[in-house]
């Protein structure tokens, strides 16, 4: 698929949400969505946010890709996986995590909740600012 298919490719996919009346923000974000999803099933390209984010066949719960940490620096999971009510989690890669160690970890997630909370953004799950950039935090390691 070249350049000109892609772009014809969004164009048609932005017509046909936009003309069932859907924002134009969602639409972009829907035949983004689209594409990305023809692309992996027609073996166009074949790379998965699940896998870099530990979901995938190479990420476990004890190691690889990324998991959620709390306000005391414990595992809670996978990145991705809170439930809805559960308490904020920040997300760390395996790698960055063993270099806070347990205090570090806790003092990250304080950081980045307080970070949130400045940026207006105090939700889990940022649903108040979708389309926005995310709040991001340094580590510090």
């Amino acid at each position: 698929m070249n350049k000109l298919q892609i772009k014809e490719y969004l164009e048609e996919r932005f017509e046909s949400y936009s003309s069932n009346g859907t924002d134009s923000s969602l639409c972009v974000e829907f035949s983004v969505s689209d594409l990305y999803e023809y692309l992996c099933t027609e073996n166009l390209m074949n790379e998965d946010l699940r896998k870099w984010l530990g979901k995938g066949k190479t990420g476990t719960s004890s190691g690889g890709g990324w998991d959620r940490y709390g306000s005391e620096g414990q595992k809670l999971g996978k990145c991705g996986d809170g439930k809805k009510g559960d308490a904020y989690a920040a997300c760390l890669s395996q790698e960055k995590a063993n270099k806070l160690g347990p205090k570090g970890r806790a003092t990250f997630v304080r950081k980045k909740r307080a970070d949130q909370k400045k940026a207006g953004d105090t939700k889990k799950g940022g649903n108040r600012t979708k389309g926005k950039k995310p709040t991001n935090s340094k580590t510090g390691a």
